[in-house]
């Protein structure tokens, strides 16, 4: 299951990556020819070829239909739907019937049996061959049946453990292995669910990149027509015109990248939730991060992280299960009853009562055998290993929290300069368009700064993704739980 984890977060990654390469170099996209009326989706219209400065004739691509869903929504259908989550759920049912099957060892067990038996011959027994041979004389006697030739005897048994020490503490074992189960199977979930709410987020500023994209677009496709226009007037220079077609063309496949992107994070959403299509996150919530210090968060974690209280368990089960094997050396007393019943004929000698019941008390105890001694080492070695696995955990559990909390910090500030900087590359834009329309200013100097405001509005997009996954790290590593995010 974790390795499904892995490969999640290395989607997450990859595609991050991905949107922070799209404003460094445009996407190697191919471009197909306009569609009447607009275009396919993902497919952006090719410019007519001309020698002469031509109209702008633009058509942006379309988003890929699909249903809208909330975080809240997302959350609940990957918490009902995945199939990986309800495998793993799975592992507490089997830990339940791991406990019946302890219990099993105390109860009273009860079962019936029929026995047949069929004899090649009957056994009889003549008392008048047997004192003639003596010299004694006997009236004529029909000889007695001994052992019929066939026999159907019906029994039941009933049987149960009156003192069995290492049952008890087997049973209690199979209790904390139940609890050990529900944790690390609720770990996993909360793993599960933060990756929905880290891919509903990405998606959230993909289409947000979708966006700021269709405005640079739309920017570049302005400053094209009023090159051209200053061109054909005569009081603009060719290569203005060709710096800002090129502009626009950079626009417009970076547009086809962002839409690319968007599919993308949308096609895991849909796989993560169990929909059908691709959903489209419609919302974007601000969330509130965990109150209080670092010790005091790391406080918070060692009481709510389940990881935690899943080693925990596994040190409680492995405690019982060494009980349990120190146990073997304890007498035990067993109980039986028996119940026999025979439907054929019964034999002539001895009591014709068909029916029989007995009463059986068992003392067992143990003297020696090689396994328990070996039972006992494997136990105290797999109890030192919970052990150093929980200390191991709690250790580095202080540092993930500081960690996360430090790493969402930084990405908060990275977001906020971000913001600034998208501001100063706009205002520095109007200056320059106002200059070149003015005819102080070059193209050469709109489209860099017009590259400016895309980086800058990338730029800020990602640290605006990166802070929010920061954030959603930090609530888990804190021991938050992952469903109630749509409600905050």
């Amino acid at each position: 299951m974790m390795d499904r984890y892995f490969k999640l977060e290395l989607f997450f990654t990859s595609c991050l990556a991905f949107l922070c390469a799209s404003g460094i170099a445009s996407a190697q996209a191919t471009v197909v020819s306009t569609v009447e009326g607009g275009t396919e989706p993902g497919v952006l219209p090719t410019p007519r070829e001309s020698s002469s400065p031509r109209a702008v004739n633009l058509v942006l691509p379309r988003m890929r239909p699909g249903p809208d869903i909330t975080l809240e929504q997302a959350l609940a259908a990957a918490d009902r739907r995945n199939v990986t989550l309800n495998a793993a759920r799975l592992e507490v049912d089997k830990a339940d019937a791991q406990l019946a099957q302890a219990w099993a060892l105390v109860l009273p067990g009860v079962q019936a049996s029929l026995q047949y038996t069929h004899m090649d011959h009957e056994d009889t027994l003549d008392f008048s061959d047997s004192f003639g041979a003596l010299g004694m004389t006997l009236p004529d006697m029909e000889p007695m049946l001994v052992n019929p030739q066939e026999k159907l005897v019906g029994s039941i048994q009933a049987g149960m453990a009156l003192v069995n020490a290492q049952s008890w503490y087997t049973i209690s074992a199979a209790k904390m292995g139940v609890d050990a189960a529900r944790f690390a199977v609720e770990d996993g979930r909360q793993q599960l669910l933060l990756g929905v709410a880290q891919a509903y987020f990405m998606g959230v500023m993909a289409h947000s990149l979708i966006g700021l994209r269709e405005e640079q677009v739309l920017s570049s496709a302005q400053h094209l027509k009023f090159a051209s226009a200053r061109y054909n007037v005569g009081t603009g220079l060719k290569i203005d015109v060709i710096r800002a077609e090129t502009d626009m063309e950079q626009a417009r496949q970076e547009l086809l990248a962002a839409h690319l992107a968007f599919d993308n994070v949308r096609d895991a959403i849909a796989t993560l939730t169990g929909m059908d299509g691709l959903p489209v996150p419609v919302e974007r919530r601000d969330i509130e991060p965990p109150e209080g210090d670092e010790d005091r968060l790391v406080k918070k974690a060692m009481a709510h992280r389940d990881d935690i209280k899943a080693k925990k368990a596994m040190i409680g089960l492995m405690e019982k299960q060494l009980d349990a094997s120190w146990m073997q050396f304890v007498p035990t007393l067993d109980v039986g009853w028996q119940l026999q019943y025979q439907f054929t004929e019964m034999a002539q000698m001895g009591s014709t009562d068909r029916s029989r019941w007995a009463l059986v008390f068992t003392l067992s105890v143990p003297i020696y055998n090689q396994f328990r001694y070996g039972d006992l080492d494997y136990k105290r070695a797999s109890l030192r290993q919970a052990v150093l696995r929980e200390e191991d955990a709690s250790r580095n559990l202080a540092a993930e929290v500081r960690k996360a909390r430090r790493d969402y910090l930084t990405k908060l500030s990275s977001a906020e300069i971000a913001e600034r900087q998208v501001r100063l590359a706009d205002e520095a834009l109007k200056l320059v368009e106002a200059s070149f329309a003015a005819g102080t200013g070059t193209s050469l100097d709109v489209t860099d700064a017009r590259k400016t405001v895309a980086a800058a509005n990338l730029n800020m997009v990602i640290t605006q993704l990166e802070a929010q996954v920061a954030l959603l790290i930090l609530l888990r590593n804190v021991g938050w739980d992952m469903t109630v995010l749509g409600d905050r």
